[in-house]
């Protein structure tokens, strides 16, 4: 009986999958008849994943074919709901017709990799947004949707990318720009293993890539950045591949009248990881104990990092990105020892050891030491940055080592309470 019920929960967990991908053509008139995408028409579309993810994934789509009319055009795309199961995609036009778009979508249960979706951004200009993985340090971005009056000629680009934050740039053609009235697009961005960038590709014709190598373990992506389109007759895009076992190769443009000068970028992105992310380790301690005559001045708890001079002595939650040229990493903690109390410290001392993981201390209170000092030296296993959470509040300060692999787990690095004796 226990073994046929390990078989069935390991039949279970091996049921779930962790990446997926396809083509959606919902949004096609030649498949779809009744889609005539114009003048306030819309219409959603339900995507199944081929099985079931063990979390809600990220998605996100490229373009592979785009058939509109000339301007005034304008469509709306977003994803509007995922599930473990399907995610749900809907489209808006405003006045001129879209025949037809065409979309690779990719779908990853991965927190190495972080999408950011900014649909429909009316009034486009350069843009900030926040990231969660201070790891996620180079990226790409895809167009999803645009609105145009006229002639346009921009180019999206990730101009900054900090531990905690992503900026995008729009080129700004005097005469164009101000007829691109609404954009929007996807920004993925992950860690240095995630993408291979094979360059940003402007085609003024037909576009023909090349063979290029299949890469193990990615798919392989044509991120739309920017157009340069004339206005003068639909505008027109398709991917046609040609593949082989160990090669892909495409032609990028129109199929009828003339071609939409565009710039693409050339991405494989990989779905499974190789490298592995740890929390801090505290490899030395010192600790120190005084008397302080007059505790009412001081603060509960006194938290410092060291090399960034950043303190902490007000109860709340923060949040804090350790650069990763900080190495090794070191706080200063002192502490309120007031008679009567116990201190109990403990600091991630070893993520791979099963006993013995931190240094631990007790220490009684009394009045001739009544103010208790910790100083804590980090190190990790390779450059990189850290995601820090400190709670701190009138009896504990715990600090949390936020770590971003295929889960995003949280990892107590440093944990002190003022107990009774």
């Amino acid at each position: 009986m226990n073994q046929l019920l390990i078989v069935i929960l390991l039949n279970i967990v091996s049921a779930y999958i962790y990446y997926d991908t396809g083509l959606m053509t919902d949004f096609d008139y030649t498949i779809q008849p009744s889609f005539i995408c114009k003048n306030g028409y819309s219409n959603t579309a339900t995507t199944t994943f081929s099985q079931q993810f063990q979390n809600i994934p990220q998605v996100f789509f490229t373009h592979e074919y785009l058939d509109q009319e000339m301007a005034e055009l304008g469509f709306k795309l977003a994803i509007t709901a995922i599930s473990q199961t399907q995610f749900t995609t809907e489209i808006s036009c405003n006045k001129q017709r879209v025949f037809a778009i065409k979309l690779r979508w990719f779908a990853i249960d991965d927190q190495r990799i972080e999408v950011i979706s900014n649909f429909n951004m009316e009034n486009p200009d350069d843009k900030t947004f926040p990231i969660k993985n201070p790891n996620a340090q180079t990226g790409f971005l895809a167009i999803t949707s645009m609105r145009y009056t006229g002639q346009i000629d921009f180019l999206l680009s990730i101009s900054q990318i900090k531990a905690n934050s992503v900026t995008v740039s729009i080129t700004k053609v005097a005469g164009k720009f101000a007829n691109l009235k609404q954009i929007g697009y996807f920004i993925v961005v992950g860690i240095e293993e995630a993408f291979i960038n094979l360059g940003l590709k402007t085609a003024t014709g037909a576009f023909s890539s090349g063979t290029i190598p299949i890469e193990s373990n990615r798919w392989f992506a044509i991120a739309l950045q920017g157009l340069n389109y004339s206005n003068s007759k639909n505008l027109r895009i398709k991917a046609t591949y040609s593949n082989t076992a160990t090669t892909i190769s495409y032609t990028w443009g129109t199929w009828y009248e003339i071609e939409t000068p565009n710039s693409h970028s050339q991405i494989w992105i990989a779905y499974q990881f190789t490298k592995i992310f740890y929390p801090l380790e505290c490899f030395t301690i010192r600790t120190s104990r005084k008397e302080v005559k007059d505790l009412s001045i001081l603060p509960t708890f006194y938290l410092e990092f060291v090399q960034s001079n950043q303190i902490y002595t007000t109860n709340g939650n923060y949040v804090y990105y350790i650069d990763k040229s900080n190495v090794p990493f070191k706080m200063g903690i002192s502490i309120k020892c007031e008679n009567g109390k116990k201190i109990q410290a403990n600091f991630n001392k070893c993520n791979a050891c099963s006993t013995k993981k931190t240094h631990s201390f007790s220490y009684n209170c009394f009045n001739q030491m009544n103010y208790v000092g910790f100083f804590p030296v980090f190190q990790q296993a390779f450059p990189q940055y850290h995601h820090l959470k400190i709670n701190m509040n009138p009896s504990s300060l715990e600090i949390i080592n936020v770590v971003y692999n295929q889960a995003l787990t949280e990892s107590t690095i440093v944990q002190i309470q003022i107990l009774n004796q």
